[in-house]
């Protein structure tokens, strides 16, 4: 079972995620946000109650042609790696 929450305003939207597994009683949680600083590029980010921490921007390089770059941090393990990096090229026909 999850629920989702969320609001927007102008150039901000925020949402909160819960999920649990019957059974076990494991519960997780999450927040993000995501900011649109003009109407080419966005700021997304995003942390979990397992200390892992999202960070991502994406930019519209053109009509039907966009780049993301990606991250994921484990703050619990920061120095001993795992982390993650992406990109990500959209291409729409």
């Amino acid at each position: 079972n999850s629920s989702v929450q969320g609001s927007t305003r102008a150039n901000l939207e925020t949402g909160v995620q819960l999920a649990w597994t019957a059974g076990s009683n494991a519960t997780r949680f999450g927040i993000g946000c995501k900011y649109q600083l003009d109407n080419d590029s966005a700021v997304r980010a995003k942390i979990n109650n397992a200390s892992q921490l999202g960070l991502g921007y994406q930019q519209k390089l053109r009509q039907g042609v966009t780049i993301t770059l990606s991250s994921m941090v484990d703050l619990k393990n920061f120095n001993q790696g795992g982390h993650k990096i992406g990109m990500a090229l959209e291409l729409e026909a």
